[in-house]
């Protein structure tokens, strides 16, 4: 059968559906005016993704994160209590640091030595006395900004007022839990700087109609035919897609396929056992999965036969696409460009499960970057790495082939929003996740929700 899509509501919030329709035209993608409008109605009152615990073990940890024009300084500020503070120091604005991460004392202003403790309170001002009108301290403390931790996470929101993070992700919270995100470790962390905006590279993740053509291996692999779409309060949105698996729009080949021989050899499996029933893969797949990981010393008993072998990507609006498993987690984010609608960048985390499931005996294991195994036993930070789109395109930098074959093609979706020829998007049903981004999106900007 065809995409289903489902609406789902969380109990004390807005009802899923919307009652307006988005008109997504390109304007949407290309105009300062509705850039202006997201900020002001959406990036400034939603919760996002800032960073990960892991990365604030230590009392003086800090980590920034970037987001438009904004600049957010997270600090681990006490032992169990992190604190989040606007990167600008109240004596002139001066972005206090640069850095993407470290480690201090005290929150210092290298222009004129302003001191902050960690949580912002200002601390210390050189030649006070020449201040006639005085240095009142609630006043000239570092601005707070809402913080709160979940997943491993710090989750924060420029909004005082705003919804707390438990009621804005609702029932997604239990949906992760079987994963288990906390207890993963970082393994990969990717920048990438795109000629597109930012919603064009959420449109792209918010659907499989393109599937067929860009990502032409898939379909030996994943069931994008038969996923299923839930749409949810906030505009979250996800979709469960069958792995190990054909696409159903597709006969069933006599002999498995090379991309799922490649995945099912490093369980242990003869693609050979299943010549003339390739469609049996998915279940012994999921059989030895769990064998394997009993041997290994990962517990899959809170997950169903589903789960431990299919995607399930979560998209947490605004901006985050979760691709989730087991083992893993894919956690890709773009972020507006502080001025232009035409540029954006986009993340790329990954988390791998611990450190048990990776080495298996030489031969079989459950997840499939060596690379990132070994990062993961070696429990070191992975350093960031920070290309640009034509690095990708080169064939010099890689987020993975799948992300990199959308992002083939994110520039030219970009410049022909700019066509005379273009007005407006004509989706399909397959893209209701998608549609139902957009109408979310302008439920926050008209602060409807």
């Amino acid at each position: 059968m065809p995409q289903t899509s489902l609406f789902k509501e969380f109990s004390g919030a807005p009802k899923a559906r919307p009652d307006r329709t988005a008109i997504l035209d390109a304007a949407r993608f290309t105009s300062a005016d509705f850039m202006q409008r997201e900020w002001d109605g959406v990036w400034t009152k939603v919760w996002l993704l800032a960073g990960f615990v892991s990365d604030l073990t230590e009392v003086g940890d800090f980590i920034t994160f970037e987001i438009g024009r904004e600049s957010i300084l997270i600090t681990r500020s006490a032992p169990g209590e992190i604190s989040a503070v606007y990167n600008a120091c109240q004596h002139r604005g001066n972005r206090i640091t640069r850095l993407e991460q470290g480690s201090v004392a005290k929150i210092v202003c290298p222009y004129h030595g302003w001191t902050y403790d960690l949580d912002g309170t200002l601390a210390d001002v050189p030649d006070s006395e020449r201040f006639r009108q005085g240095l009142p301290c609630a006043e000239l403390s570092l601005k707070p900004v809402r913080s709160e931790v979940w997943g491993g996470m710090v989750w924060v929101n420029m909004d005082p007022d705003a919804m707390s993070l438990a009621d804005y992700l609702g029932d997604l919270q239990g949906q992760f839990a079987p994963y288990e995100l906390e207890k993963m470790t970082l393994v990969g962390d990717q920048t990438v700087s795109l000629d597109a905006n930012w919603k064009t590279c959420i449109d792209n993740f918010s659907e499989q109609y393109h599937v067929d053509f860009i990502h032409p291996q898939h379909k030996h692999y994943v069931d994008c035919y038969n996923a299923v779409n839930e749409l949810f309060p906030y505009g979250h949105r996800r979709v469960v897609v069958h792995s190990y698996s054909l696409d159903g729009r597709y006969p069933i080949p006599e002999e498995v396929p090379p991309i799922m021989r490649g995945a099912i050899e490093p369980l242990g499996l003869n693609p050979d056992d299943f010549r003339g029933r390739v469609i049996e893969v998915r279940k012994a797949a999921q059989v030895q999965r769990r064998k394997l990981a009993e041997e290994f010393g990962f517990d899959y008993s809170r997950f169903t036969d589903d789960q431990v072998t299919d995607v399930v990507q979560f998209d947490v609006f605004p901006n985050l696409v979760m691709s989730t498993r087991p083992e893993e987690c894919w956690i890709m984010r773009p972020r507006p460009h502080p001025t232009d609608p035409d540029k954006c960048f986009f993340d790329k985390f990954t988390l791998y499960a611990p450190a048990k499931l990776h080495p298996g005996d030489g031969q079989r294991r459950l997840v499939g970057n060596a690379a990132y195994a070994h990062q993961e036993l070696s429990a070191e930070r992975p350093a960031r790495e920070v290309f640009t789109q034509d690095e990708v395109i080169a064939g010099k930098n890689s987020m993975n082939l799948t992300v990199d074959q959308d992002i083939h093609l994110l520039r030219e979706m970009q410049a022909g929003m700019h066509s005379r020829g273009y007005r407006r998007a004509w989706l399909n049903e397959d893209e209701s996740r998608v549609q139902h981004f957009h109408d979310w999106l302008d439920m926050w900007i008209d602060d409807a929700v």
